[in-house]
């Protein structure tokens, strides 16, 4: 008897504690269910959309973050944090490509010069497209470069207008004459790609006519002769064909494919272009209208 009236406190002590700490427990996982809600990683859905202005993803906010903080770009074709899961924003239709094709400067400089550019440009694509079709032109480029066109479109130009502008008559002993034509164009032999082509302004690559000078032997004043017509091998100065072949010209001297001719040398200036249009006069010739091949403006 004395042990069972003892029991009952204690069993109703028991339940009454039971019944207190019940709404602390369920309070408890309330706020820790909220609390790990607030911290929880968002799961990346396969449908966000980058592109949609009105949608919104903490992990595409977090890496656009990084890349302001770190403008240092990336190696082509490196993956990068959800790449596989967060495709660029392209149009429809159109898929990345890896690495962009570089841009064409000397294309971009070269429209910019005015109507002489222009005039170097055409005969720029022209070469361009000789050089990327398979012929005796380019067969003959390649034994000195493997790459002829990739070579070329490396090439700047720049135009001499203070070159030379007169044809020169000098007088020589016996009756003899030495007849200097303005030059058409020059580049360092052997430079290479990247290498600066110079276009003397006054010359055969764009005028089919300059005045005649003839010096004396005792040192007099000049004697304007009048004028007379200059041209680029067989053809007039300032035509198409003219400046095609001078820049197959000043290119073989670039990649050391042609013997230096610079100077007074004009007999071997002309042995180089008649070497030249050996290999090339059929695509120099050719009536096809010249087409830009650059990959990029």
């Amino acid at each position: 008897m004395y042990s069972a009236r003892g029991s009952v406190p204690a069993v109703a002590l028991l339940f009454v504690a039971a019944i207190c700490c019940l709404p602390a427990f369920s309070q408890s996982v309330q706020f820790l269910s909220m609390e790990a809600r607030s911290v929880a990683v968002p799961t990346l859905l396969p449908y966000a959309n980058r592109c949609n202005a009105n949608s919104y993803h903490p992990l595409v906010a977090l890496r656009d973050t990084a890349s302001r903080i770190d403008d240092s770009p990336a190696p082509c074709d490196q993956p990068t944090l959800g790449n596989a899961a967060i495709a660029a924003c392209v149009p429809s239709g159109d898929a990345p490509t890896g690495c962009a094709v570089s841009r064409d400067f000397v294309h971009d400089d070269l429209s910019l010069m005015g109507k002489q550019g222009k005039s170097i440009l055409k005969a720029r694509d022209k070469v361009l497209e000789i050089l990327q079709s398979e012929n005796s032109c380019t067969a003959w480029f390649r034994s000195k470069d493997p790459d002829p066109a990739a070579s070329f479109r490396t090439l700047s130009f720049v135009v001499d207008r203070h070159g030379d502008v007169y044809v020169r008559i000098f007088p020589e002993s016996g009756g003899l004459e030495l007849i200097r034509n303005p030059y058409v164009a020059s580049v360092i032999q052997g430079d290479g790609p990247h290498a600066i082509v110079t276009i003397n302004g006054n010359g055969a690559f764009f005028l089919p006519v300059t005045t005649v000078v003839q010096d004396t032997l005792d040192g007099g004043p000049a004697i304007f002769q009048g004028a007379r017509a200059i041209q680029v091998g067989p053809y007039a100065g300032g035509t198409f064909r003219a400046q095609v072949l001078t820049l197959l010209h000043e290119f073989g001297h670039a990649i050391d494919l042609l013997p230096t001719d610079h100077g007074d040398n004009e007999g071997k200036s002309r042995h180089n272009t008649v070497e030249v249009l050996q290999a090339c006069r059929a695509q120099v010739e050719s009536k096809d209208k010249p087409h830009t091949l650059s990959a990029s403006r």
